[in-house]
């Protein structure tokens, strides 16, 4: 499938392929970022800290990780070719293993009909605990537009224990949440270059994590791991809109 960079409103074939996604269990829904960040002054943050490494590591070899704040300068190659976000790898930490609630991803997406202010998210990842396991959403990618004054915008949300472990067609927005956005510099946040990004999450309080410095991106089965990670994570492979994906990185 050709992919395309979400301008003027979402593309009908972007917008079928969203459409499947909020199928099997995700979600397209209007948010305004200025209540993402009111509704992140309460409660748990449930992002940690972001980590990084320059790419995959082949069979056999391993890459050590830095911290994302680590990464200097911003790629602007991204304004005109758009983010390809692709979703290698998660894993929840062996601690909260089945245990009630758990973590989701969004994306804001920019689109030409909306305000700057009120971008479209799009549900694109959910970690969630269940009795008979945790149930963790599958590997996808989607491109996004990356303006010159932000950046990639994401969202991490803290789902209650309270909360049904299932996934939502709707996931409401709680107020334990953490805006991340992978910055062209204009706004704070890890700098946005081709790479991988590790977000480590913290679903309570006593959740904590070393140095990235002591941990790294390992094969696994078919997969990818963080080596020496005692918390639940979510791998990302960010590269250009327009490039072909490899082998290694396709996640369709």
């Amino acid at each position: 499938m050709k992919k395309q960079v979400v301008s003027n409103g979402i593309p009908r074939r972007e917008f079928l392929r969203v459409s499947s996604a909020a199928a099997m269990g995700l979600a397209v829904v209007a948010l305004g970022e200025k209540n993402v960040f009111a509704a992140a002054a309460s409660g748990i943050v449930p992002l940690m800290d972001v980590g990084y490494a320059p790419s995959l590591p082949a069979e056999g070899y391993s890459i050590p990780l830095v911290s994302a704040s680590s990464i200097l300068s911003p790629d602007p190659r991204f304004i005109g070719s758009g983010a390809r976000v692709a979703v290698v790898s998660a894993k929840r930490s062996a601690s909260r293993a089945n245990a009630p609630g758990g973590i989701a991803v969004d994306a804001l997406f920019p689109v030409a009909h909306r305000r700057p202010d009120d971008p479209v998210r799009f549900g694109f990842f959910s970690m969630s605990g269940r009795a008979d396991g945790d149930a963790v959403s599958g590997p996808l990618s989607f491109t996004v537009q990356v303006p010159s004054t932000t950046g990639v915008a994401l969202v991490v949300r803290r789902q209650r224990p309270s909360a049904d472990a299932e996934l939502s067609a709707q996931p409401p927005l709680e107020p334990e949440v953490s805006p991340l956005t992978l910055s062209l510099g204009n706004v704070a946040g890890p700098k946005l270059t081709r790479g991988v990004y590790v977000l480590a999450f913290r679903e309570e309080e006593s959740d904590r994590m070393t140095d990235w410095r002591r941990m790294s991106l390992a094969p696994s089965d078919n997969s990818y791991v963080i080596s020496g990670a005692t918390f639940s994570y979510l791998i990302l492979n960010v590269d250009y809109g327009d490039a072909a994906p490899s082998r290694r990185h396709a996640t369709h």
